[in-house]
């Protein structure tokens, strides 16, 4: 179930979405060499499983810095993200406007992808957007799917919004075949942390203190998804990247966090000239700029068992 202020949110911004998804466009491409190097190149063209340490101590190796293919998540089939041609069966919670739909599509080559997303709004800018007869979409939430068998489940930048993330990664480990995985992208609590200084800073020089902060700042911590994982998946493992963006104006960062749903502000939180030049001021004294920070996490888990296909 997602928050119904969310689903409102993201409806009335579908067509808007991917104008604005800078941060989502970046992990997806992330989140994809993440899926395909957890692929390959297992002999039997399974999951590649190097134990249960976190990375970089295991076969998944992070640097850092800037988006994949040019570093981070190595395949080493040195594909960015490898046109693999088996019949994978593909869940894709979260499916939004289908931005990261195409990108499975094209890398996995013999796949069947089911997109769902609780935004009807949504689905049909996906359905508009991918004319493929391997593609499905439904309507539906994410969290109440129940039945099914898939090789992967994989979802970008949609699983922050879910309200009972352990329930939902275990409902996800029973949707896999042996030897499946799961993936997914997860924006992290201090994202927005520049805007979250900005407004607090403003509030305190006014003498105030509404413990004002972005919404974001309430996301899970990577604690708090590496135990939901460990209690789902035997094996699992969380990297985690930044992202950088620079925006004009405040009113132009607002205008993106409006139409991606990213949370920058408070549910129901209203900005009035004063305090937009308030809280424009003060960010930029800490900035130098109109600066934001994504972070995301990227996440897996590996069912044990055969080959995945």
């Amino acid at each position: 179930m997602v928050d119904p202020a969310v689903l409102r949110r993201f409806s009335a911004g579908a067509t808007r979405y991917e104008a604005h998804a800078h941060a989502q466009r970046l992990s997806a491409v992330d989140l994809l060499a993440y899926t395909g190097a957890s692929l390959g190149p297992a002999p039997d063209g399974g999951i590649v499983d190097t134990g249960g340490e976190p990375a970089p101590k295991r076969g998944i190796v992070d640097t850092g810095g800037e988006p994949a293919p040019n570093r981070g998540i190595v395949d080493a089939s040195g594909e960015p993200a490898p046109k693999r041609g088996r019949a994978f069966k593909i869940l894709e919670p979260g499916c939004g406007t289908g931005l990261y739909t195409r990108m499975l599509l094209d890398a996995f080559r013999g796949a069947s992808v089911l997109g769902v997303d609780i935004s009807e709004a949504m689905v049909r800018v996906a359905k508009r957007g991918i004319d493929d007869p391997r593609a499905r979409f439904a309507v539906a939430d994410a969290e109440e799917i129940a039945t099914g068998s898939y090789d992967i489940v994989t979802s970008n930048a949609a699983f922050q919004w879910f309200l009972f993330l352990p329930r939902t990664l275990a409902r996800m480990a029973s949707l896999l075949a042996g030897g499946g995985l799961l993936t997914f992208s997860f924006f992290g609590p201090e994202t927005y942390a520049e805007l979250d200084a900005a407004l607090r800073a403003s509030v305190l020089r006014r003498g105030a203190n509404d413990g004002a902060r972005v919404a974001a700042a309430a996301f899970h911590s990577r604690e708090e998804i590496s135990d939901a994982l460990s209690a789902a998946f035997p094996r699992w493992d969380v990297a985690e990247r930044r992202y950088r963006q620079e925006f004009p104006t405040l009113a132009d960062l607002l205008r993106s966090i409006r139409y991606t749903g990213t949370r920058g502000g408070r549910a129901g939180e209203s900005w009035s000239p004063g305090k937009l030049a308030r809280v424009e001021e003060a960010y930029r004294e800490r900035e130098g700029g109109i600066k934001a920070t994504y972070q995301v996490f990227l996440c897996r888990g590996v069912i044990p068992g055969g080959g995945t296909g």
